[in-house]
This record gives C-alpha cells, sequence and structure tokens, in this order.
C-alpha cells in the first residue's frame, strides 16, 4: 500500500496510543508504535520516519524529543510533543527545546492532520536534498546535504486585523511585528516583502479574513506562508483550517500557546528557505538546461532513476507531470529563434516560479517539461498541473524584439509511479497520456 508518510508514535500506553495510530492509519499515514527511547531508534534505522511524535515513554518528552533530534539518523525529523493536554509551559518549553510542534492526542482529525501535514512535507524537503546531491556527483558537482536555520534572524510577522488580543504586545520581544488592519494594505505588505509568519485575529466579517486567507493560501508565491487565526469561540476549526490556516486559536487563549505556536512556524518557515537556497546548489552548468536555465534531460534522467527506487522500495507517491507548449514553434517561424529561446526561458522559469521549492523541473524535450513532485499523490499533483498550465495560458509573455504580447497554449499529462515501474516505462506512459 502506498504511503503518505512514515510517522512513528511513542508512548508506553498502548490504548492511550492506538486511538492516534488508528487514525494516522485511516488517514494514509504508515503508523508505527514504540514504547521506548531504543524502539524508537530500532524503528527509525528500517523505517525511515517523516515524523516522530513524542509521548510519555516513562522520561521526560521534552527532553527525549531533544535528545533524539541529536541523533545524526534523526537530526532533520520533525519531532512533535504529543500530550493528553496542550498547556502553554509544555508548548513554550517544547518550542525552546527545538520540537516542532505540540498537540494533543485528542485534537480531532482535521486539527491534527493540518498540523502534521506541513511537517511531513519538511521531512520531503530534507530528503529532497540528500536526493539532488546525489544526482549531482556523477556531474561533478557537490552540493549541501543538510540545511539548517540562520542563527541571528530576527523573524518578521505580520498581525492582520484589529488586534484587540494584543497579539504585537505578545511577540514584540521575539519578532519584528508589522501590523495592519486592513485586508487590502495587508495583502500589500505581504506581497512587496518577505514574512515568516501572518497572524490573522479575525473581528465582525469572518468571512471576509476567510477571503483573505484563502487568497494568500491560493498565491503561487505565498502558499507556504504559516498562518495562524485567531478566532471566537463557535466559529467552526475545520472551515477554518479548509481555508488555508495553519493554526487556529480560539478566544480566550494563552499567550504562551500563540507564542509557541508562531515561532514554531517562524522557524519552520526560516528552514523552508534555508533548504530552498540549499537545494539549488545542484543547479549548476553541468546540471542545467543552457536554453531554459532549469535542469537538463540528463540530470533529470540520473535523478528520476533514484528518486523512482526509493518510491518503490519505500512505498512512496511519486508523480510526474509533463508540460508542452507546441506553439513555441510558432513563435519561431513568425519572430525567430532569439524570440522562441526567450519564450521558452520565460515559461521554463514560470514553472519553476509555480512550484514548491522540492518539486523538480527539468526539460525534457523540445518544447517540454517534466516535473518531478515527490511524496505527492496523482489527484493533488493533477491540482498542481492544471493550476499552473492555467496560469501559463492566460498569460501574456513579453518576448524580446515581439512588439506584442504573447500567448501560449499547454498540453499536460500526469501520472504516479506504479512498483512494477522502470524509468523508461515512467517516462513513456506519460507521453503516452500527452499523445
Amino acid at each position: 500500500m502506498i504511503r503518505l508518510a512514515n510517522v512513528i508514535v511513542a508512548h508506553t500506553d498502548a490504548s492511550a496510543a492506538e486511538g492516534v495510530l488508528a487514525r494516522l492509519s485511516h488517514n494514509g499515514y504508515h503508523a508505527l508504535h514504540a514504547t521506548s527511547r531504543d524502539q524508537v531508534l530500532k524503528l527509525a534505522e528500517y523505517e525511515h520516519p517523516d515524523l516522530i511524535l513524542v509521548g510519555d515513554v516513562g522520561e521526560d518528552s521534552i527532553g527525549l524529543g531533544n535528545c533524539l533530534k541529536q541523533e545524526p539518523l534523526l537530526a532533520d525529523i520533525p519531532m512533535v510533543l504529543l500530550v493528553d493536554k496542550v498547556t502553554a509551559e509544555a508548548a513554550e518549553k517544547a518550542c525552546a527545546a527545538g520540537l516542532d510542534d505540540t498537540i494533543s492526542m485528542h485534537d480531532d482529525d482535521m486539527e491534527m492532520l493540518s498540523r502534521l501535514r506541513p511537517l511531513v512535507r519538511l521531512a520531503t524537503m530534507h530528503a529532497e536534498l540528500r536526493h539532488r546531491a546525489c544526482a549531482a556527483q556523477p556531474f561533478g558537482v557537490t552540493a549541501s546535504v543538510r540545511a539548517s536555520v540562520p542563527e541571528g534572524n530576527r523573524p518578521c510577522v505580520l498581525v492582520v486585523g484589529h488586534d484587540r488580543d494584543g497579539v504585537g504586545a505578545i511577540l514584540g520581544a521575539s519578532a519584528e511585528v508589522i501590523t495592519s488592519a486592513n485586508l487590502y494594505d495587508a495583502e500589500s505588505l505581504l506581497e512587496n516583502r518577505n514574512f515568516d509568519a501572518a497572524v490573522v485575529t479575525t473581528d465582525g466579517d469572518l468571512e471576509g479574513y476567510l477571503a483573505f486567507t484563502s487568497q494568500v493560501r491560493n498565491n503561487p508565491r505565498l502558499f507556504n506562508l504559516p498562518m495562524v487565526l485567531v478566532v471566537d469561540r463557535g466559529v467552526a476549526a475545520a472551515e477554518v483550517y479548509r481555508r488555508g490556516a495553519s493554526r487556529v486559536l480560539v478566544r480566550p487563549f494563552d499567550s504562551g500557546i500563540l507564542r509557541a505556536s508562531v515561532l514554531g512556524m517562524v522557524r519552520r518557515q526560516q528552514l523552508r528557505w534555508a533548504i530552498r537556497a540549499a537545494l539549488f546548489e545542484s543547479l549548476k552548468d553541468q546540471t542545467r538546461d543552457p536554453l531554459t536555465g532549469v535542469y537538463s534531460r540528463a540530470y533529470l534522467d540520473t535523478y528520476l532513476a533514484e528518486r523512482l527506487e526509493v518510491a518503490k522500495t519505500h512505498d512512496r507517491h511519486l508523480a510526474v507531470v509533463f508540460f508542452y507548449i507546441p506553439n513555441i514553434e510558432g513563435v519561431r517561424s513568425h519572430f525567430g529563434d532569439d524570440a522562441a529561446e526567450h519564450l521558452a526561458q520565460q515559461l521554463g522559469q514560470w514553472i519553476n516560479g509555480l512550484l514548491r521549492a522540492e518539486d523538480l523541473t527539468a526539460l525534457y524535450a523540445k518544447n517540454q517539461f517534466c516535473v518531478v513532485l515527490p511524496d505527492t499523490p496523482t489527484v493533488e499533483a493533477e491540482v498542481v498541473m492544471h493550476r499552473i498550465a492555467g496560469v501559463l495560458a492566460y498569460t501574456d509573455f513579453a518576448v524580446r524584439e515581439v512588439y506584442q504580447p504573447v500567448k501560449v497554449w499547454v498540453q499536460v499529462a500526469c501520472t504516479d509511479a506504479k512498483t512494477t515501474d522502470t524509468l523508461d516505462s515512467l517516462l513513456a506512459r506519460v507521453q503516452a497520456k500527452l499523445d
């Protein structure tokens, strides 16, 4: 069975852990139970976990989580404190110890999965860094296999709405806080500078704040931005999560829980940026297509062959998408080679810019791009595929020496790796769907 991720749940009480294990398994995760530190380490050696939930295993859980993060095998694995009830003291201590979040084993599925999913993607980013570096070695390129949050970076947090909760004051000592009571001004701020997180303090017209949250989440440049929404009691948290919130806090809330939530997300966001920068260390002249600037076909073949074997061995999703832009040749015939090459270069940049950092773009063939989405089910990859195709189709491209907007039309195809696939059969299946 293909799994979304491997999760270890560490807890001595089997009955207490059973509910969490069952819910994770029901939602596509391969959930494993450990009752001690030694069992966690043993499972980690063979099961390649993407996430570890550290509960009560007969020792200080926060200290154990911190110790596990010092293990070379687990250094890049997100670690979550699993408790019966979340308190400000536990959340802040866990955050200070380097754990990634604190959740209650009694949280409903929407809450739990919404909180865990970004951490699983963080594990995917760490793994992708190693895979790209490995694939770059035959080309004589040395790239980082690890990334960490730079020291001394003061986070910048945007507080949106009329801050009647005093969020700015709560965060003031630990972050640069910029406030915007007006949603339109907040949107402009997000477009014009980088923030590590946003806290949306809803008031009055809830739908307006939810629309703002959805708009940010659907923005190709901002879709990874952590957003905490503060809502009144009685608001359905499930709907707020569906609209794109990373965390929902209900008034009245404890300031310590807010602080731990935001600072934990800030650290995660800064880590994402660090991994993103390190990922492109493998994109050098030896591995780059000289025309489009994305990865070359030769690098794609090396990288994807290794990624396919990992997906088959560990029962993981691996989606492959093709984008074919046939009317580049029309631009070539009307305006010349330089115009066609400039358009192809822009298309590569646009496709790359509309993807997550862990997704890889390469030139597969003439006027045809291949995108690899690790740990991504086909249904999710198809959403990404159609979103990108729609953006490209509705964009007016400005091409050198062409004194009119240039529009393109895009053919797309997508498939998921099978356990019987070879590199050739996987690529041939996507190509057949495109043809």
